[in-house]
């Protein structure tokens, strides 16, 4: 069977409290075969750690949610560091830049964005970004704080390819979720068919972002079947193929 890891899901939001051993096991069953649990904040977080410490294939993540930065307090970058150091967290995030929806100001998300860099650079753990509408304000700060090659991903990438190749050049992995499954996505399409096969990363973001044929319904990490078919149908590759370079490229990214 084609097994996947999916990089980014968030199994311990409410969305799932009916029936969330279900749809981890109904996610197993589509050929998902690790899963890691992604972080919004302090509490968040700790949940994520709380179910990677309930199932053997789960992994957790620590960190705020640029929405969220302008509620994040120095205690919780304490709290969070801390949570690093536990033996199933394998990244930090996720953290990063909105400028699509502005929800904390730019100023705070820069400052909460460099704390999480000065993490980083002490515990040695990657990175997942969470970036939208400043991938050039993230670049810049990327030069100016941390010293390429940077351990981490862009995570749900969403621009076109000459962005993701800056970002490749600073080492990043670049993840592609549901949306390259979306009809008018052709220049996602195309960013996915420049990158090269052993930086891909492929996520669900579930709850949020179903693949093209699940539009409409909750997201869940079997879906991510789809993703990797439309992926192996641009590569020109079996989807076989895909599912074991992604596999190892995470793992070799988390340390799995």
């Amino acid at each position: 069977m084609t097994t996947f890891v999916d990089t980014h899901v968030h199994f311990h939001f409410p969305d799932y409290d009916q029936d969330r051993e279900a749809a981890i096991q109904r996610s197993r069953e589509a050929g998902v075969r690790v899963f890691i649990n992604v972080g919004t904040d302090v509490k968040s977080s700790e949940e994520a750690l709380k179910l990677a410490e309930r199932y053997e294939d789960v992994y957790a993540t620590a960190g705020i949610h640029p929405h969220d930065a302008k509620d994040a307090h120095e205690e919780d970058f304490s709290a969070l560091e801390r949570l690093l150091h536990e033996k199933k967290e394998v990244a930090i995030g996720e953290v990063g830049l909105d400028f699509f929806r502005n929800l904390s100001p730019a100023p705070v998300q820069r400052k909460v964005l460099n704390r999480f860099f000065e993490i980083h650079r002490k515990t040695k753990k990657p990175l997942i970004l969470h970036i939208r509408d400043a991938y050039g304000e993230m670049r810049e700060q990327v030069q100016n704080e941390l010293s390429p090659p940077v351990a981490g991903v862009v995570h749900c990438f969403s621009a076109d390819k000459d962005i993701m190749k800056s970002f490749l050049d600073l080492g990043f992995y670049i993840s592609f979720a549901g949306p390259l499954t979306y009809k008018k996505n052709d220049s996602l399409r195309e960013a996915f068919r420049a990158c090269p096969l052993d930086r891909i990363l492929l996520e669900t973001d579930a709850p949020f972002l179903p693949p093209q044929s699940k539009r409409g319904e909750r997201n869940e990490s079997g879906f991510l079947l789809e993703t990797a078919q439309v992926g192996a149908q641009i590569k020109k590759i079996k989807l076989e193929e895909l599912a074991s370079q992604t596999t190892q490229n995470a793992k070799r990214l988390f340390r799995l």
